[in-house]
């Protein structure tokens, strides 16, 4: 039970494009329940092993795409420790589904990257030489990688024996080659890539951030910021909402597809300079001037407070599209009804402030009774009282 709550409180700290959606974790007399999004789509590894579905053009979108997911969780302080093509899912079987990381359950959280793990964990073909020698930190995610863009470029795994031990002492001595028959269409930024993930010295090996800025990437069109009228008015609007407005909304945009969010996620990618899943001050601001609104520094300084529900001094994912969901998306009465379930799971037929504060905390929105309070009085209730459906829709119209 121990592993599965650890699971649970990586999962919450969670909240990139690229990483499996966290819905909430329920707990009986027996057993926990973690509920994430559906995938369902196939594995990398389909992907992989079919050979007309990768060529280089589209292994350089898909490792972007997982080396974005894996800054976010080093900037976040999780090393995952079992990348491997099994545990990268896509949402659907469309050509352009996107991409998760999934599977949790054998990452750690570390506090500085000096941080050093000790146990071989992971799986063989993947492993990097310092985990097979016992002392490791966070860069060993990077050699995994490495290992997945080698297999997606040629379709072959670098370091592969029969036995296990025939496969460590390959993995030790860092010895693959891109130089046969298999890499004769591969460019030579592509492998110099791979060269500089598959550094067996971890001091020397590239970062994720550092690996987003090697030049095999700068070809790739760049996703262009473009914030219009109505988003910023969203922006605006939302500032004005409730705390309890803006903590529903942030349960509800886990629950959106891809299609309803892919015009947001790609303006929410261009306002993430740092490619790690945040958005800060400065490129906000800027994408603002560049869309030709000049805000005051105040103003723009109370729509970062406001949107960031998380108080961490950035944006983050969820919190983006919330914000911005306000112009592009109109709440159904489905979608309140969702909402409104996620409160009052033992269809009593009204919601209690003791629901709302459980409903947060399962969901990863950490809530205390000050904050359930403050909720109540905003929607002028006491603590005492109850919501009716009624006037739970009420609240968003």
């Amino acid at each position: 039970m121990g592993a599965l709550i650890r699971e649970v409180e990586i999962l919450k700290a969670l909240d990139h494009p690229n990483i499996i959606r966290f819905y909430g974790a329920y707990e009986d007399d027996i057993n926990l329940y973690i509920v994430m999004e559906l995938c369902s789509g196939k594995e990398l590894f389909h992907k992989i092993v079919n050979t007309d579905q990768i060529d280089e053009h589209n292994a350089q979108a898909i490792m972007r795409k997982i080396l974005m997911a894996v800054n976010h969780l080093h900037a976040n302080g999780i090393v995952h420790r079992d990348l491997k093509p099994e545990n990268i899912l896509f949402e659907s079987n469309e050509e352009n589904a996107e991409l998760k990381i999934v599977d949790f359950g054998l990452s750690r959280k570390f506090q500085r990257k000096s941080k050093h793990f000790h146990g071989a964990v992971g799986t063989p073909y993947y492993m990097a030489p310092e985990i097979i020698k016992g002392s490791y930190n966070f860069k060993c995610d990077l050699w995994s990688i490495g290992v997945i863009l080698y297999s997606m470029i040629c379709r072959r795994l670098p370091f592969c024996e029969r036995f296990d031990c025939d496969t460590f002492k390959k993995i030790k001595s860092g010895d693959f080659s891109t130089d046969n028959d298999l890499w004769r269409q591969a460019s030579s930024d592509a492998k110099n890539l791979i060269r500089k993930l598959l550094e067996v010295n971890p001091s020397k090996r590239l970062s994720a951030a550092q690996a987003l800025e090697h030049p095999w990437f700068k070809a790739m069109p760049q996703p262009k910021v473009s914030i219009d009228k109505s988003l910023l008015s969203s922006l605006q609007d939302y500032c004005k909402s409730s705390l309890f407005q803006k903590q529903a909304l942030n349960i509800l945009v886990k629950h959106l597809s891809f299609s309803d969010l892919k015009e947001l996620k790609q303006i929410f990618i261009g306002l993430d300079q740092d490619l790690n899943g945040k958005i800060f001050r400065k490129s906000l601001t800027h994408a603002l001037e560049n869309s030709g609104f000049k805000l005051a520094h105040d103003e723009i300084k109370n729509l970062m407070k406001s949107i960031d529900i998380d108080k961490n001094g950035v944006i983050n994912y969820s919190e983006f599209l919330a914000a911005a969901l306000l112009s592009r998306h109109n709440l159904e009465q489905e979608e309140l009804g969702y909402i409104y379930n996620q409160f009052d799971t033992n269809k009593k037929g009204f919601i209690t402030g003791k629901d709302i504060e459980e409903t947060f905390n399962r969901c990863g929105r950490d809530m205390n009774r000050h904050s359930v309070k403050l909720i109540m009085t905003e929607i002028g209730k006491s603590e005492e009282e109850t919501i009716t459906y009624a006037e739970f829709t009420n609240i968003f119209v």
